[in-house]
C-alpha cells in the first residue's frame, strides 16, 4: 500500500491527457492493441523524518480491445509492477521475521475487463454504456472493483455528457511498523465522475468534470508510524491513525485551442476533503506538430499547492486520536515539467499506422521529495 496514493495521483497526471487508446480519428469501439512501460523513481531528501521514502517502480501496461460488431466492443487491461521501496521492504521483512506472515503475492498487479456499447453512427446523438470489473493485489493490499458508465452526445456531437460510477471492495493487510500482524481490515470506496465536453468553435473546446469519492474502513497506512516526544529528551514510535470516513471532491476544467496545426491546452483543478486537506493545481500543455502532423512534441508544466490534513504533523507531543506524518497529507508545493514525443509510422513492428511515444517528467516538491518518470508507449489498430 506504500506509495499507492501518490503513484495513483501521478499516473492520473500522466494518463489524463495521454490515454492508451488515443488515435488521430478513431471510433472508440475499434480493435486495438497498446502497451506502455513506466520507470518511476522517488528520491527522499528529507521529506519524512520518520520514514525513508526512496522508491523505484517499474510498471508495464497492456491493453487489448476487440470490436464485436457495429455497436459493441470488449477489452482487457493488465498492469504489473515491480516495487522497491525502503519502508515498504522494511515492513515486509519485519512481518516475515516476527510474525512469519507471507504476502498475498511478491509483486503488484491489476487486471480489468470492460464491455462497451455505443449506438450506431446513423444516430447523430449517440448513446454509450460500459461495464467493467477489476481485481488487483500487492504485498499488503487486495482490491476488487466494479463499475459502469453512461455517455450521451448532443447537438450533432458538439456536446458530450458522461457519468462514471465505481465501487472498490478492498482489504488492507494489517502489518504494523514493528512487524506485528493484526486482523486484516476492510476499505470500501465509492467514486462517481460527471463530465461535460463542449465544442465552442471549430478550433476550441472545454472539458469540465467533478469527481466525488467516499471511503470507509481502514484509511491509514498500516505500517506507517509517528514520533511522540517524551520529556525530557526521549521519543517513542506509535502507529498512524486516521478517521474511518473520508469524503473527497475534485473539480477540474480544461480548455483546448488550435493554433494552426498546433494546439494549446490550459487546465485548473481544486480538491477538498473532510480531513480538511485542500489542493489546487494549474497546468499548461503545448502540442507542436511537424511532418504533416505525424510527429508531435508536447511540453507540459503543472503547479500544485496543498494544505495539510488536520491531524498531520512531523512530530507529536502526545498520542492523539488521529495522527499521521505521511508526507502526502502534509503542506507542500509541487512543480512538474515534462515532454512527450509521439510519432505515427507504419514502418516499425507492423504495417498498420501505429503510434510510438516516449516521455519524461520531473516533479519537485517543497517537502524535499523529488520524482522522475520515463514512459514508453506503443499503440496500433488491429
Amino acid at each position: 500500500m506504500l506509495l499507492r496514493n501518490q503513484l495513483a495521483a501521478l499516473l492520473t497526471i500522466i494518463f489524463s491527457c495521454h490515454t492508451l487508446a488515443a488515435t488521430p480519428s478513431p471510433d472508440e469501439l475499434d480493435s486495438l492493441f497498446a502497451a506502455r512501460g513506466i520507470i518511476y523513481q522517488q528520491d527522499d531528501n528529507g521529506g519524512n523524518i520518520n520514514t525513508n521514502e526512496d522508491a523505484t517502480i517499474y510498471e508495464g501496461i497492456l491493453l487489448f480491445q476487440k470490436r464485436l460488431n457495429d455497436t459493441n466492443a470488449a477489452s482487457i487491461k493488465a498492469v504489473g509492477d515491480i516495487v522497491t521501496a525502503a519502508s515498504y521492504d522494511d515492513a515486509r521483512d519485519k512481518a516475515e521475521t516476527v510474525s512469519a506472515a507471507t504476502g498475498y503475492n511478491p509483486g503488484r498487479f491489476n487486471i480489468e475487463t470492460r464491455w462497451k456499447y455505443r449506438s450506431s453512427d446513423l444516430n447523430s446523438n449517440r448513446f454509450g454504456f460500459n461495464l467493467h470489473a477489476s481485481y488487483g493485489q500487492e504485498y499488503a493490499y487486495r482490491s476488487t472493483g466494479y463499475g459502469f458508465g453512461l455517455s450521451q452526445s448532443l447537438n450533432e456531437e458538439s456536446t458530450q455528457l458522461s457519468a462514471q460510477f465505481q465501487y472498490f471492495d478492498d482489504t488492507v493487510r494489517m502489518i504494523r511498523f514493528d512487524g506485528s500482524k493484526e486482523t486484516d481490515a476492510p476499505r470500501d470506496t465509492f467514486t462517481s465522475t460527471l463530465s461535460l465536453t463542449q465544442t465552442l468553435s471549430p478550433v476550441s473546446l472545454f472539458d469540465l468534470s467533478w469527481v466525488h469519492s467516499k471511503q470507509t474502513g481502514m484509511l491509514a497506512t498500516s505500517f506507517n508510524s509517528v514520533v511522540i516526544n517524551l520529556p525530557p529528551n526521549s521519543t517513542q514510535l506509535e502507529i498512524e491513525k486516521a478517521p474511518d470516513l473520508r469524503v473527497r471532491d475534485t473539480l477540474s476544467f480544461r480548455y483546448k485551442h488550435a493554433l494552426g496545426k498546433d494546439s494549446v491546452q490550459l487546465g485548473a483543478s481544486t480538491y477538498r476533503d473532510d480531513w480538511n486537506l485542500q489542493g489546487h493545481a494549474i497546468e499548461a500543455r503545448y502540442f507542436y506538430r511537424i511532418r504533416e502532423g505525424r510527429l508531435t512534441f508536447e511540453p507540459s508544466y503543472r503547479f500544485y499547492t496543498q494544505k495539510s490534513a488536520d491531524f498531520y504533523a512531523k512530530q507529536f507531543d502526545a498520542v492523539k486520536e488521529y495522527q499521521t506524518s505521511d508526507s502526502d497529507l502534509g503542506n507542500f508545493d509541487g512543480h512538474s515539467a515534462g515532454v512527450l514525443v509521439s510519432y505515427w509510422s507504419s514502418t516499425w513492428l507492423t504495417s498498420q499506422l501505429s503510434n510510438y511515444e516516449i516521455g519524461f517528467n520531473y516533479y519537485q516538491r517543497s517537502d524535499n521529495l523529488d520524482f522522475y518518470w520515463l514512459t514508453l508507449g506503443w499503440y496500433t489498430p488491429l
